[in-house]
């Protein structure tokens, strides 16, 4: 009576894995996610490229750069639920084998036997097995400009999930983006908070969107001047808005008075003295500041007032220099 049901079991007994389907998303993307418990990143990767240029034994992290095999990178939403898949796939061969069971017993029934005994199965309905669906698309796309692997994700990504390596131009325009996001908190920030911690926090995302949007221009030259290599530069040249030009000049012949108007680089002179001032003098003024930026608005002893406008000012102005030398690199 119970042939099938024991034939099931028996199979399931040898089942040592289960293929679970998992889908891609509406633009072709898996769910990626960092197996790292300190990180748990998420991002996306394209289907074929998953299948065509990420490694079986070494997968990057975008964000923290965690390395481990393909295999690990399941999210942990994909493995929930397919231990569920799985478990519904067991059900659904021990449904269809003991109505199986079922329908023979009934079969093998005489209409005159004084007495029958059938076998009916009860519950258990037939379980729609779906692939463990993707989430929806991310908003950040980037293709890496050395493996040229497509990837998504949301916020920030530092390094290719399949060759691990850092674009100095992506992360130059991720920054940026940041600078921008973040310079323009202010009224929600006064809209949820109370006007001191507003003011308090206004205040500091704005100076650090100066020194970041240095930051993240002498990391874009450093890694393009290595590229194109340049003499031996020294540690942190291009914070110098001068010298890294002379850098630029006797490694490539071409200097920043070329690539940007000259009230534009007037204006780059003085937001790269802001930031040293930042920096280094907790934004108080000295003569110094005044000598080099020419910035008269200011007396000795007083501190910088940093505006949201500046900042988006500055962060367009880095911005052209950077793309400019780009190109012209190129």
């Amino acid at each position: 009576m119970f042939k099938n049901l024991i034939s099931q079991l028996d199979e399931l007994s040898q089942t040592t894995q289960v293929s679970v389907p998992v889908e891609a998303d509406a633009e072709g993307y898996y769910d990626r996610e960092c197996p790292d418990e300190k990180c748990y990143f998420q991002f996306k990767i394209h289907g074929d490229d998953w299948k065509e240029i990420v490694r079986d034994e070494e997968v990057f992290c975008p964000s923290c750069r965690h390395t481990a095999p393909a295999t690990d990178w399941f999210t942990r939403k994909q493995i929930e639920e397919a231990k569920a898949y799985a478990l519904d796939q067991i059900k659904a061969g021990l449904n269809k084998a003991m109505r199986a069971d079922a329908a023979a017993s009934k079969r093998r029934q005489s209409r005159n036997s004084f007495l029958s005994l059938t076998l009916d199965v009860r519950g258990f309905p037939h379980a729609a097995l779906l692939p463990v669906k993707a989430a929806e698309p991310m908003r950040l796309r980037t293709t890496c400009e050395t493996c040229e692997c497509r990837y998504s994700y949301i916020g920030a990504a530092f390094f290719c999930p399949s060759c691990g390596k850092n674009s100095a131009s992506h992360t130059f325009r991720q920054t940026l983006t940041t600078v921008r996001t973040a310079a323009t908190l202010g009224e929600t920030l006064r809209a949820t908070l109370g006007p001191d911690e507003a003011n308090t926090m206004t205040h500091a995302l704005l100076e650090k969107g100066v020194q970041d949007t240095v930051m993240c221009f002498q990391r874009l030259c450093e890694q393009l001047y290595e590229t194109a290599g340049g003499p031996k530069a020294r540690r942190n040249a291009f914070q110098n808005l001068e010298a890294g030009s002379e850098l630029w000049m006797k490694a490539k012949g071409f200097d920043y008075a070329q690539l940007v108007e000259p009230g534009q680089l007037e204006k780059l002179a003085l937001y790269f003295q802001q930031r040293h001032l930042l920096a280094h003098q907790q934004g108080i003024v000295d003569a110094d500041y005044i000598q080099r930026s020419g910035d008269t608005n200011y007396a000795i002893g007083q501190r910088l007032v940093i505006k949201s406008d500046a900042v988006l000012e500055f962060a367009g102005l880095v911005e052209l220099l950077g793309q400019s030398i780009i190109r012209k690199l190129k």
